[in-house]
């Protein structure tokens, strides 16, 4: 199953998002295919990247022992769509937790909201503002919290440690999502998935304390 849906991310970086999604779609219920030379490399990309997230900083939303990393921007419509499937799973599944990885790589006010969700003094609550306002914020189509007026310094460094993350995987699409998974070893995938999808997915993430980094606490716990 993981190494299945691991040797999708490659194929989906070469093509069109569209297209990628027919392919998705279409080889979501094919037969397990043997190991290939790119879903090992996957596999070494996800244990990077549980190793990396030491250095992460989050959003933790929810107290279960299943711990899912997920790296957002504040304007990606892809992160978007996975946040609306993930709240209706967790309805099914509260032993998940979530832990959001904020960025500001996509819009011009990416970095700005970001840094709105960071500052503020409940960051899961302006987090959640942005995800259930999405689109309807009345500067843009994006995200929809008001942008910050000013990035301080520690929030700077924050989306600036995310990001590195990735960058060090030279991964550019997101969401990217990042577990432990049942088979011993860590998952990623990246990119926009159906709920069923991911409903198939996170049934293989096991409890435990994987990965790392801090808790972003907002200026309420300063």
């Amino acid at each position: 199953m993981f190494d299945h849906h691991l040797h999708l991310n490659r194929q989906q970086r070469l093509i069109p998002f569209w297209a990628s999604m027919l392919l998705t779609l279409f080889l979501f219920n094919a037969p397990i295919y043997a190991q290939t030379a790119t879903a090992a490399q996957d596999r070494v990309v996800a244990q990077n990247l549980m190793n990396d997230l030491a250095d992460s900083s989050w959003i933790q939303d929810g107290t279960g022992s299943k711990i899912v990393y997920l790296f957002f921007d504040p304007n990606c419509p892809y992160c978007h769509h996975v946040f609306d499937s993930l709240m209706k799973i967790r309805k099914d599944s509260p032993d998940l937790q979530f832990r959001w990885i904020p960025l500001g790589m996509l819009g011009s006010n990416s970095t700005t909201k970001a840094a709105a969700i960071i500052q503020a003094p409940d960051p899961l609550k302006a987090f959640m503002t942005n995800e259930k306002n999405y689109g309807f914020l009345n500067s843009d189509t994006g995200g929809g919290i008001p942008p910050a007026k000013q990035v301080d310094a520690e929030s700077q460094t924050i989306l600036d440690e995310n990001l590195s993350i990735l960058q060090g995987q030279n991964l550019y699409g997101i969401p990217v999502v990042v577990f432990q998974a049942d088979d011993g070893k860590p998952f990623y995938f990246s990119g926009q998935r159906s709920e069923a999808q991911l409903r198939e997915i996170l049934a293989h993430v096991v409890a435990g304390s994987f990965g790392g980094g801090q808790p972003i606490k907002g200026q309420q716990n300063k």
